[in-house]
């Protein structure tokens, strides 16, 4: 009777269940429908395309909350705010293989989804390349699971369910060595991108390419959302270059911290970093100025040379190229102010 109820029950919303799972992770969900499968309660091609249009549709919901109110999840979420910079130029860039390789990071699918979402890619260029993925991944879980399901069976044949077990403990222990062994500096570096010094920083070849990469995807962003947007800059003059090195470079992190941003400041040239500043109109760079200034106050170090910096800004306007932003802020150059009894020149 339980059993009846069952197959009853499967029959009318299993593949209803397939669909809506998708919308969370779904190789769990797609694994346990290939054991229906197995034992004859839901069909494999059903399955299959249930699991294949609901990953579809969860992915373009995301995408179109990403493109809707992205920007607000991105300063909401620290994770999204950390990394989105560096996701959206690398998915600008390759974004027909970062929509197949986001679909296999566990976790990642849907918040990759949202970062497409924010990033510059068309919606039609996303649809196509989503459908084709998700056809295929459904066809790769499905038949990935369906095989893993008929050795398993073989294994618990051959040594029994704790044979089972100690197997699937064995490669568990492997795959772990083999991620701590390869893998786990790689993604542990990608993690602390944009919190520990970089070639963007040290490197002004390297700082200017990443610099204006990323002041054009925010350019773009800027003109397809209506969000502002902010240049700074912080110059030291070449003949104190090398005592005010690590200074300026701290300062430009302080810059950074004040605006509340987590990308890095970028080397520009051997003298100057460029803060470029999403979602912060010319008050709040200004703002952001003075409240630097301020802490700067408390670092007898650095006050007696921060009359020797200049720090110019631009907020961004319709029709402006990269180059015209850069163009002004370096017009817009003015020195530091540190001292408490005259107000700051910005």
């Amino acid at each position: 009777m339980e059993s009846e109820f069952a197959r009853n029950l499967i029959d009318q919303y299993g593949y209803l269940a397939i669909f809506v799972s998708m919308f969370i992770e779904g190789e769990i969900f797609l694994l346990a429908a290939s054991v229906l499968v197995s034992n004859g309660f839901l069909q494999a091609h059903w399955v299959i395309t249930y699991a294949a249009a609901g990953t579809f549709v969860a992915h373009m919901i995301f995408f179109f909350i990403g493109r809707w109110r992205g920007m607000e999840l991105i300063d909401a979420v620290p994770f999204l705010r950390r990394h989105y910079p560096k996701a959206n130029i690398v998915m600008d860039k390759y974004a027909n293989w970062s929509v197949f390789i986001c679909q296999y990071l566990y976790g990642m699918r849907l918040i990759s989804a949202v970062l497409f979402g924010c990033s510059t890619i068309t919606t039609i260029r996303f649809s196509i390349l989503q459908l084709i993925n998700c056809i295929s991944w459904a066809l790769l879980i499905y038949f990935a699971s369906h095989g893993l399901g008929i050795l398993a069976t073989k294994v618990i044949e051959a040594v029994g369910l704790y044979g089972l077990l100690a197997v699937i403990l064995l490669l568990s222990a492997v795959a772990l060595l083999v991620y701590r062994l390869y893998a786990h500096h790689h993604i542990s570096a990608f993690l602390a991108s944009g919190r520990e010094p970089s070639i963007e920083q040290t490197n002004p070849i390297e700082g200017r390419h990443f610099a204006l990469e990323q002041l054009q995807y925010h350019i773009d962003l800027a003109a397809r959302t209506q969000l502002p947007l902010s240049l700074l800059l912080l110059k030291v003059p070449a003949q104190t270059e090398a005592v005010l090195e690590g200074q300026l470079t701290y300062i430009a992190t302080e810059l950074c911290q004040q605006l509340r941003l987590v990308d890095i400041p970028a080397r520009y040239d051997k003298q100057t970093f460029v803060v470029v500043a999403p979602s912060t109109d010319s008050k709040g760079a200004r703002l952001a100025i003075k409240r630097l200034q301020a802490s700067l106050l408390a670092h007898i170090e650095i006050a007696p040379t921060l009359e020797e910096i200049r720090i110019g800004m631009v907020a961004w306007e319709p029709g402006m190229s990269s180059g015209k932003m850069l163009d002004h802020a370096f017009n817009d150059l003015e020195p530091v102010s540190v001292s408490s009894k005259r107000p700051a020149s910005f």
